[in-house]
């Protein structure tokens, strides 16, 4: 009986750290593409501006 609580407590630490750690990654490509996002605004302002004052 007691091993099969070990395995089981096991077996939940690696699920939990598991979806700890796609949460954390959906998390950072979440931000990374919002900071993509901002740099193609910012690269556009600039290209439109330099493109205007030509």
């Amino acid at each position: 009986m007691k091993k099969f609580i070990v395995i089981t407590l096991l077996i939940l630490i690696t699920l939990t750290v598991a979806v700890l750690t796609f949460i954390i990654g959906a998390i950072k490509m979440i931000v990374g593409g919002i900071a993509l996002g901002v740099l193609v605004v910012l690269l556009l302002i600039v290209w439109l501006v330099w493109k205007i004052n030509d």
